[in-house]
């Protein structure tokens, strides 16, 4: 039955792109301690959305999908390193005007739907997200020539990458619950020049 192959092939596909420490789980992190698990779940949950969203359309699209988003350009890379050096200077001017003595200073501001939107628009906007399941199901396509597999690969991807992500706020609000208010602003100043960091990289890539 090729479903099983399928679902695994989509589990070990998940973890392959949420695993890797990039500047949304560096921010994710920074949620979590901040706001604990309730509050940064949102966050969370935005980010295993659009995995499985991406999935979806490489799978639907195949290998068309991929060059299409090529096609875009830098134009995407340079949107995204704007934005994480715009969040991280706010974060960074959150936690330095005042001492933090609540989860406000070192999380992204909004509400729960605020910054659900808030973390899909910076993990949509990484067109390489696509690109990447696009060249997987390519390579997959003996095992995904059914519906009921691709439907367990796309099922295994959202799985894996909403758990890893769950996983990651829950273990970063258990950490930041016990943390001194001293702590969490130094986790917050860090966490917030890493991810002004790697907006910078980004930016340097592209354009130079």
């Amino acid at each position: 039955m090729d479903v099983l192959p399928a679902l695994a092939s989509g589990l070990l596909a998940g973890i392959g792109i949420a695993m890797p420490l990039g500047a949304i789980s560096v921010l994710l992190i920074g949620e979590g301690i901040a706001r604990g698990f309730r509050g940064a779940a949102p966050g969370a949950l935005a980010v295993g959305v659009v995995d499985t969203l991406y999935c979806t359309a490489a799978v639907v699209l195949g290998a068309v999908a991929a060059p299409v988003i090529v096609a875009w350009g830098a134009w995407p890379a340079v949107a995204g390193g704007v934005a994480l050096v715009a969040i991280a200077a706010l974060g960074l001017r959150r936690a330095l005007a005042r001492p933090v003595d609540g989860q406000e200073a070192t999380a992204v501001a909004g509400r729960g739907r605020h910054r659900f939107a808030l973390f899909l628009g910076l993990t949509a906007i990484n067109p390489a997200t696509l690109v990447y399941f696009a060249a997987i199901t390519v390579g997959l396509g003996d095992v995904l020539h059914s519906v009921p597999a691709a439907i367990a690969f796309v099922a295994g991807v959202g799985a894996a990458s909403l758990a890893w992500q769950l996983s990651l706020v829950a273990i970063a609000g258990a950490v930041g619950h016990r943390a001194t208010p001293r702590a969490r602003r130094a986790t917050a100043v860090v966490g917030n020049l890493i991810v002004a960091g790697l907006g910078l990289a980004m930016l340097a890539r592209t354009l130079f």
